[in-house]
């Protein structure tokens, strides 16, 4: 009778665990999916400050500088985003309406309007805004390689 008592005893202690796993896995997907949304909201305001503190900068080398070092950080926060995003289905990331706002704001400043006349001036700073503009950091979905003809 004991034994009976401890299979019995084992197997509904073996249910509610299988259950409680269950229950978190569950929690688990759904906490992803609000996790992925809050990293893609992360991005672009970081993005948008980092665009800020370029576009403030005091000295063109300075501006060249915090370019290069954006482009470095979020071509590998972008890549990581998009590797997250394709096995969620999620395909086409779009920025925020408020990150749209604010970068319109942006380029709308007077430091932006400077910013066009420093890059005339100085060929590295024209260069370093043509390959973040090429990198496509704001744009979250994945870029087909170039094909060759």
């Amino acid at each position: 009778m004991k034994r009976i008592l401890l299979a019995a005893a084992l197997l509904l202690g073996i249910q509610e665990r299988s259950i409680a796993q269950t229950a978190a896995t569950a929690h688990s997907a759904g906490m992803a999916a609000t996790s992925l949304e809050s990293r893609i909201s992360q991005y672009y305001a970081d993005l948008q400050q980092r665009l800020r503190e370029v576009y403030f900068a005091p000295s063109d080398g300075r501006a060249i500088s915090l370019l290069s070092n954006l482009m470095t950080e979020f071509t590998a926060r972008r890549k990581a985003l998009i590797a997250e995003a394709q096995p969620a289905g999620r395909s086409g990331l779009k920025p925020t309406a408020a990150w749209m706002q604010e970068q319109q704001a942006l380029l709308s400043s007077s430091n932006a309007t400077k910013m066009a006349a420093r890059r005339q001036q100085n060929l590295a700073l024209d260069q370093a805004f043509k390959r973040f503009e090429a990198a496509q950091l704001p744009n979250l979905q994945p870029v087909a390689p170039p094909t060759e003809q």
